[in-house]
Parts: structure tokens; sequence; C-alpha cells
């Protein structure tokens, strides 16, 4: 059964140079679209959580639970993450990806009908080890049907999906919610992702040479760094992902990333409703600013860092760290009731966010490794990446639950402690990415002495 799962043998090579350019045009769109669209869904299926939680504390549930229901998610992903994209490398892209959408999809769907606490606690790890099985594999994907000097663009493209998904879910989520309520919130966008996933089923693609075509750097005329693309295997190659310190370095910076990116993902709504005095419709509409910028910021990242840093991506992501230091800032400090810049500055972190999450969610490790470990080292800064997120959960739901006081019987919550936890885990993510700058330095020494 598991053989299903793996890439297809190589078909003979196609001669006609017209029909490869048409072969490579229409699976490279019909791919890299369908990947947008359904991991943007992926991103529905996992956040509805974070804009429901008010609602479901007014149901009953605790900031507690729902710190553990995240977390549950969270670790989930991280593990599942790093298995999947170590499996990645081996495997028919096409059949892995739209499978974990429907299998998120499903539990939506479940959990749309359930109040209990625990089924909820068990089905969102459940969610979790599904939701693992969509970043990795698209990024394997993307690597085989894009050249090593293509990737940071297309990967820029691709990575609008997590915005496509956020901005979906914060202003139709809020709206489902505030019509149906907060079970619908869950089960609606879950029916309609169980026929996106056999759409995006259908639009995906294998290995380019499975299909009888050229490897993407064949295609695009760069035969040096084919062939040495082929001077190791992929098992090699993954063992060379893992002893690199520099990757390590970077999931460092990731497990920092995922605190600051899902600690105002899964808890800035409430924040904005709690600390800022907004209702759920405004708050919703604000955050949803954030996907919208960092949309933009992911968009133009390649571009960017390649034209206006001169392919200095550690230099980039340094920039835009300070950056998204000050929209977080700017977010927890600025006066209560004032929309007008608390929606500045979500957008200004939001778009430090969108350019940052393409650097160190994996573009900057996967820059240091060969093609057949871009799995690997998408798992490994996955790994710790959401290892991060999980933790900010935890820490988040605890800090929110022990800041609570009782005035006139009405519960308030305080977010001081909280906003010192968010901006500090951007600051030390931001000087973790120092030492990067030498890593390429550091590749290219490594190469030459080999």
């Amino acid at each position: 059964m598991l053989k299903w799962f793996l890439t297809g043998a190589n078909k003979p090579r196609i001669k006609d140079e017209t029909v490869i350019k048409q072969m490579y045009h229409s699976a490279r769109m019909q791919s890299v679209s369908a990947m947008i669209i359904g991991y943007g869904m992926y991103y529905v299926m996992r956040m509805t959580l974070g804009v429901a939680k008010h609602p479901m504390i007014d149901a009953g549930f605790t900031p507690t639970q729902l710190g553990a229901m995240g977390a549950g998610m969270l670790i989930a992903i991280a593990i599942g993450k790093c298995a999947n994209g170590f499996i990645a490398d081996y495997c028919n892209i096409k059949k892995i990806v739209p499978l974990g959408l429907l299998g998120a999809a499903v539990v939506n769907v479940i959990l749309g009908n359930s109040n209990s606490y625990w089924i909820f606690l068990v089905l969102w790890f459940l969610n979790g080890c599904f939701q693992s099985m969509g970043s990795a594999p698209c990024i394997v994907s993307l690597s085989q049907w894009f050249s090593k000097s293509q990737l940071a663009t297309y990967y820029g493209v691709f990575s609008i999906a997590h915005y496509v998904g956020e901005g979906a879910t914060y202003l139709g989520t809020a709206m489902i919610i505030v019509a149906f309520g907060w079970h619908a919130a869950f089960f609606v966008p879950g029916i309609a992702c169980i026929l996106l996933a056999f759409i995006m089923h259908y639009f995906m693609r294998d290995r380019p040479e499975t299909y009888g075509l050229p490897t993407a750097n064949e295609f695009e005329g760069e035969v040096v760094q084919e062939k040495e693309e082929q001077k190791v295997s992929a098992r090699e190659a993954q063992l060379m992902v893992i002893k690199n310190p520099y990757v390590w370095l970077l999931a460092a910076a990731a497990i920092c990333l995922g605190i600051s990116r899902y600690s105002i993902s899964s808890w800035g709504v409430i924040f904005l409703q709690e600390a800022k005095g907004f209702d759920l419709v405004t708050a919703g509409s604000i955050m949803s600013l954030s996907p919208i910028l960092g949309g933009v910021g992911s968009f133009l990242s390649g571009f960017i860092s390649d034209k206006i840093f001169k392919s200095h991506h550690s230099v980039t992501t340094i920039v835009f760290g300070i950056i998204m230091l000050i929209g977080i800032s700017g977010v927890c400090f600025v006066p209560p009731g004032d929309m007008m810049l608390t929606a500045i500055c979500i957008a200004i972190f939001g778009f430090g966010l969108g350019v940052i999450l393409c650097f160190v969610g994996g573009l900057l490790a996967v820059d240091l490794c060969p093609r057949k470990a871009t799995g690997a080292a998408m798992g490994v800064i996955g790994l710790l990446a959401y290892g991060g997120a999980a933790l900010q959960d935890i820490v988040n739901g605890l800090l929110m639950d022990s800041a609570k006081v009782i005035v006139n019987g009405h519960i308030i919550y305080h977010f001081n402690t909280i906003v010192e936890f968010w901006i500090g885990s951007v600051i030390v993510m931001t000087l973790l990415i120092v030492p990067t700058l030498w890593a390429k330095k550091h590749k290219e020494t490594e190469d030459t002495a080999a």
C-alpha cells in the first residue's frame, strides 16, 4: 500500500522540443495554481480555532483548553512535517498533498457537530497530522519543476497560499460565525474542501521525468547545476542537511518565527477584542490585513532579495525582521480603539512576516542543500518552527488564564506579559539570522574542498 505513494518510474525522454515546452508550461501553471488554492484551504482548515476562540469561550471552553487544542495540532504538524519532508523526497507529491487536505476537511466536518473538549483535543491533533502533508511536499514539487535559479521567485509566488487561506479565514469565518454560529465555521468550509481535494489531485503532477520530460535544471539550460545535483543520492543529500550547522541555526530562528507568527494568527483576534475593544467582525477585518500584506510580501520576496539586496537572502531577512518588529510592537502598544493605527501596524507586521516566512520558513535552508534533499531541509525547519508554534499556544493560553481578573462579574484579561513574549520572539529570531550571513561562503568553501 505504501508503494502507491512512491514517485513513478522515469519514462523514455520526449525528443520534440515544442512538446516539451508545452508540457512544461501547462504542468507548471496547473500544478502551482492547484497548490496555491489547495494549500491556502489547508490554512482555513487549521485556523478556524483562532477566529472562533471568543464564542467558544462563551460556550464553556477555557483559554487553557483552547491553548491545549492548538498546541496538540501544532505538535502533530511539527513531527509530521519533519517526517513527511524526508518521505516526500521519494514520493509522488500528487498523491500526498490532496490526501492531506481531504483528511483535514473530514476532521473539520466532524468537529462542526461536536461540543466535547476531548473530541476537539483528539481530532484537532489528527487535523495536525493531515496538515503536515502540505507544505514540505509542495516545496519538493516546486524544486522538481523549477530550476535552482528560479526557486526563490516561485517559492515566493507559492507562499501567497498561506495568506489566501488566512485572509479567507479572518473574513469568511468571522462572517459565518456571526450568521450561523461557531459550529458552522468548522462544518461549512470542511464540506467545500472535500470537493477541492479531488480537484487538487487532478491538476497536480509527479516529477517531470515520470512524463518523459527533462529535469527543471536541464530544461532551463543549467547543466552545471544539474551535474552537481547528480553527484549525490537522495540519502546522501539528506545526511548533508542533518550535518549542516547553519540549517540547525535557521531551525532555531524558525522556533521564534513560529512563536511570533502563530501568536498573532491564533490569539490576535481575541487580543484585539479584549485589549483594544473591537468587536469580532472588526477584529477579524483588521487581522485580515496581515495575510493580505503578507501575501504581497511573499510574492515580492524573491524580487526584493534578488534586485534590491543582490541575492543576499540573509540580509533581506534581517532587514524585514526589523520591519516585523516595528509592526508587532505597534500592534501591542497602540492606544485601544484606534482602528486606523492598529490596522497600519498589522499591515506592517504582515508584510514583514510575508517576506521572512519565505526565507526563515525554508528557502534559506533549501538554498544551502541539494535539490534531492529539499523535503528534508523543509522537514527540519518545519519540525522546530511548529514546535515553537505549539509552545506559543500553551504559553499564551496559560498567560491569558493567569492574568484574568473579575470586575463586577465580568472577566477581564490583561496582556502585559503576553506582548513581551511576542516581541521578544521577533528580536531573538532576527539575531539568530546574523550568523547565516557567512553560510553561503562556508558552503562554497566546502564545495571547493570536495
